[in-house]
C-alpha cells in the first residue's frame, strides 16, 4: 500500500505527512501530543500482532458496562476514543474492518450472554451449544461494527473532524441493524442513558437513535484532546459535543422536575406477576396449577373471589397456556371472568390457532375480555424472535429434507393495533420484544392513550437481559410521551409514566401485584418518532456526503 513504512518492529503504520485527501488515499493518524497515547500506539504496534485484536475486544466489552443493570456511562469515554485509536492505527482497510470486528465480538459476545441462559431452559436443545449460539450471533452483529470501521477507514481524516465521521457512520450503522434482517436494536449506544432519565429525555427530541448519534459523538471527542496539538478549534469541536449533551441532561432534568406522574383514577390496574419458573411452564400436568396461581394473585385482598376495586386486570405474555382459551366454550376464560366485577376487564396473554382451509396457523396472541367472558380484542404478535418464535428461511429447510429443524413456529400478526375497550382509554399492546422497536406505535387519529407490554423474560432468569428490556421499553415511553404498563411472569413489572419514569415495579424472581392507577398521557410530540428518525439518519448521511464530496471539489478547483 502506498504511504506505508514499517517501524522498527516491522508493523506497519501511515504517518500524517504521507497521506492524502479523503476519499483518495487512506488518512494517516493524528498527530500526537499525549504520551500515553503514543505510548499506547507503539505497544500495539509491536510484535506479536495479537495486540491490535486484544485492544479492540477489549474497547467492545469495556461498552457492555455503559448498560443496564450496570449503566457506567464513563465507560463509553474510554471505550469510543479507544476505537478512535484503532481507526487512526488501521494500515488498511481491510486491517480497519478486522479490528471493527473484534470490536463488534467483544461488544457482543459479552453483552449478549444473558442469551445462553435460556438454552437451560428447554430439554429439547442441548445446553452445550449455547457458548456456540452466542459466539455465531456475536460474529454476525459484529459484522456491523466492521463496517463501521471499514467505512471511517476509507474516508478517514486527520484531526477534529474524524470524530464526526465516525459519529455520523456508527449512527448508520446503528441503524442498519435495528431493521436489516428483521432487526437487532439492542446495545444501541444512547440507551446507555437507560437508567439515566434526565438524560434520556433527549430521546422525546430526537429519537433513541439521535441520542446514539450525540453520545457517541460526545464520548469520543476525547480522543481528539489525546491525539492533536491543542489548539482552539481543536479544543472547541472536542468541547461542544460535551456541552451539547450536558445541557441535554440539564433540559431534561427541568423537564422532569417540572412534570410530575398525572394518573386517570377511574382506571385502576393489577399488574399479576406469578413468577412462574420457565423449566415449569409448559409442563402439562402443571398447567393447570399455573393458571390457579395467575388466579390467586388477581383476587390479592378479596373475601369474596373477586378481583375488587380493579378495572382492568392484566397477565404477562402466555399466561395461560391452553391453545383454545380464545374459543366460546373456553372453561378457563369462563373462570377468569367470574373474577371481575361488572364494567372490569381482564387481558392476558395466550398461544392460539386460526384454521383456514389446508392450513393451521399459530399465534402468540393477546386477548381482552369482560366479566361476561365476552371477547372485545385480539392481538396476534407482529415481530417474532427469529430461531425462537419463527424460523428464518423455513420454506428452505423443508425443501432440503430439514423440516424437523424449521418446526413449528409461530406466523405473523396483521400488524399494530389501537384497542378501545368501553370505559377504558384506549392503548396498544406490544408482547415481548416488540417494545425495543422505535417508531412502531401508532400515530394521528390511532394515537392511543397508552401502551401495554405483556412479556415472559423467564427465559434468561437473573441475568442483564431482563433489565435491559426494560430499560429500552422506558424509551419508548419517552419518544412517545405515552405511559406503559408492564406485565412480565418473573419481571421485572412496571408501571411506567409518559417521561420514562418506573413509579412502580416488581422485581426479577418476586411473586406479587402490582395495583395502580393508570398514568396519563402527555401532549403528543409534534413531529411523530419515525420522522424524527428519518430526520437524524438525513443529517448523518448528509454528513458522510460531506467528506466523500469534499475532496472531489478540493480536486477539481486545483
Amino acid at each position: 500500500m502506498s504511504g506505508d513504512r514499517a517501524n522498527k518492529s516491522g508493523a506497519s503504520i501511515i504517518s500524517n505527512e504521507e497521506t492524502g485527501t479523503p476519499g483518495n488515499e487512506p488518512a494517516a493518524p493524528a498527530e500526537l501530543s499525549v504520551r500515553p497515547v503514543a505510548a499506547l500506539k507503539r505497544w500495539m504496534n509491536a510484535k506479536p500482532r495479537w495486540r491490535f485484536p486484544l485492544m479492540a475486544f477489549l474497547a467492545g466489552a469495556l461498552l457492555t458496562a455503559t448498560f443496564a443493570p450496570l449503566s457506567f456511562f464513563p465507560a463509553a469515554f474510554v471505550a469510543f476514543p479507544l476505537m478512535i485509536i484503532l481507526v487512526d492505527c488501521a494500515a488498511s482497510r481491510q486491517q480497519a474492518f478486522a479490528f471493527g470486528w473484534w470490536t463488534g465480538f467483544g461488544l457482543f459476545s459479552i453483552g449478549l450472554t444473558w442469551i445462553g441462559h435460556s438454552f437451560s431452559q428447554q430439554d429439547n436443545v442441548p445446553q452445550v451449544l449455547a457458548p456456540f449460539a452466542i459466539l455465531a450471533l456475536a460474529g454476525l452483529m459484529a459484522l456491523y461494527i466492521a463496517v463501521t470501521f471499514w467505512l471511517a477507514h476509507r474516508f478517514w481524516v486527520k484531526g477534529a473532524l474524524r470524530v464526526v465521521l465516525f459519529a455520523a457512520i456508527w449512527m448508520l450503522l446503528e441503524y442498519a441493524r435495528g431493521f436489516l434482517f428483521t432487526g437487532f436494536p439492542w446495545h444501541l449506544a444512547g440507551s446507555m442513558w437507560a437508567d439515566w432519565m434526565p438524560a434520556a429525555q433527549i430521546a422525546s427530541v430526537t429519537s433513541i437513535y439521535g441520542l446514539s448519534a450525540l453520545t457517541v459523538l460526545a464520548a469520543t471527542a476525547p480522543a481528539v484532546l489525546l491525539t492533536s496539538r491543542l489548539k482552539p478549534l481543536i479544543i472547541g469541536l472536542a468541547v461542544v459535543p460535551a456541552m451539547v449533551l450536558g445541557g441535554g441532561v440539564l433540559w431534561g432534568q427541568s423537564r422532569l422536575v417540572a412534570n410530575e406522574t398525572e394518573y386517570d383514577l377511574s382506571v385502576s390496574l393489577r399488574v399479576v406477576q406469578a413468577n412462574i419458573k420457565q423449566r415449569e411452564k409448559w409442563i402439562p400436568h402443571l398447567i393447570d396449577d399455573h393458571f390457579n396461581k395467575h388466579l390467586r394473585l388477581s383476587r390479592t385482598g378479596s373475601d369474596r373471589g373477586k378481583a375488587e376495586g380493579v378495572k382492568l386486570l392484566i397477565w404477562p405474555e402466555a399466561a395461560v397456556q391452553r391453545q383454545n382459551f380464545d374459543r366460546e366454550a373456553s372453561l378457563l376464560r369462563w373462570r377468569m371472568a367470574r373474577m371481575l366485577e361488572f364494567g372490569s376487564y381482564a387481558i392476558t396473554g395466550t398461544p392460539r390457532y386460526q384454521q383456514i382451509p389446508g392450513q393451521i396457523k399459530y399465534y402468540n396472541s393477546l386477548v381482552a375480555f369482560n366479566s361476561r367472558g365476552q371477547l372485545h380484542a385480539r392481538y396476534d404478535k407482529v415481530r417474532l424472535v427469529p430461531f425462537g418464535e419463527f424460523m428464518p428461511f423455513r420454506g428452505f429447510f423443508s425443501a432440503i429434507g430439514l423440516s424437523a429443524l424449521a418446526g413449528n413456529s409461530f406466523d405473523h400478526g396483521a400488524g399494530a393495533q389501537t384497542i378501545s375497550l368501553p370505559g377504558v382509554p384506549s392503548f396498544s399492546p406490544m408482547i415481548c420484544y416488540e417494545i425495543i422497536f422505535p417508531g412502531t406505535v401508532p400515530t394521528g387519529a390511532g394515537r392511543p392513550s397508552w401502551l401495554l407490554n405483556i412479556t415472559n423474560d423467564g427465559w434468561f432468569g437473573l441475568t442483564n437481559g431482563p433489565y435491559q428490556h426494560l430499560g429500552l421499553a422506558r424509551f419508548r415511553a419517552i419518544e412517545e410521551g405515552l405511559p406503559i404498563v408492564r406485565s412480565a411472569n418473573t419481571g421485572v413489572s412496571a408501571i411506567i409514566d409518559a417521561y420514562g419514569r418506573t413509579v412502580l415495579s416488581l422485581g426479577l424472581d418476586q411473586e406479587g401485584v402490582l395495583d395502580s392507577p393508570l398514568p396519563r398521557p402527555i401532549m403528543a410530540p409534534a413531529y411523530s418518532t419515525a420522522f424524527k428518525m428519518m430526520v437524524t439518519l438525513s443529517v448523518c448521511l448528509l454528513v458522510i456526503l460531506g467528506f466523500v464530496v469534499a475532496p472531489m471539489l478540493r480536486r477539481r478547483s486545483k
